[in-house]
């Protein structure tokens, strides 16, 4: 394995987690596992479409080995659930890995998804706020001043 030149220690040749979609039509469940990427997250939306000819009032999304989310998956997950509620039902993403549930946090989508948790909810850093760098002039305990006081 050969590290990453910016990162020791972190090896370039990690094989990618597969990408897999697996469709259950009795209890309306999918199941999704590796990168819901934009060249993945339409495979998704294929597999809940699916469900459509059934009567299930409740469509799941089991996530839990979502390894990583861009803004393709999360686009998929909010036409999901539209998708389910102009068929009567109600999408429910049951098990969202880590950085699936920390980014439906970091964005707002926990309001409009039901997003049902293996486990706690992950803090977001700072509460919800980018934490400032350590050290700097913000970090230093004097104030800092924009304008010369001796003009």
């Amino acid at each position: 394995m050969s590290p990453h030149p910016d990162q020791p220690g972190v090896p370039l040749d990690i094989p990618p987690v597969p990408f897999r979609i697996d469709v259950d039509l009795v209890e309306a469940t999918v199941a999704v596992a590796g990168e819901l990427d934009r060249e993945h997250a339409h495979l998704l939306l294929d597999g809940l479409a699916a469900l459509v000819a059934g009567a299930h009032r409740r469509w799941s999304v089991d996530a839990a080995e979502v390894v990583f989310c861009d803004a393709a998956g999360l686009r998929v997950l909010v036409t999901a659930h539209h998708l389910a509620r102009r068929h009567g039902s109600a999408l429910v993403l049951e098990r969202p890995s880590p950085c699936l549930h920390r980014l439906i946090l970091l964005v707002g989508l926990q309001q409009m998804l039901d997003v049902r948790p293996a486990g706690p909810a992950p803090n977001p850093a700072a509460d919800g706020r980018r934490p400032l760098p350590h050290g700097g002039p913000l970090r230093v305990g004097h104030p800092v001043r924009a304008v010369p006081t001796d003009v």
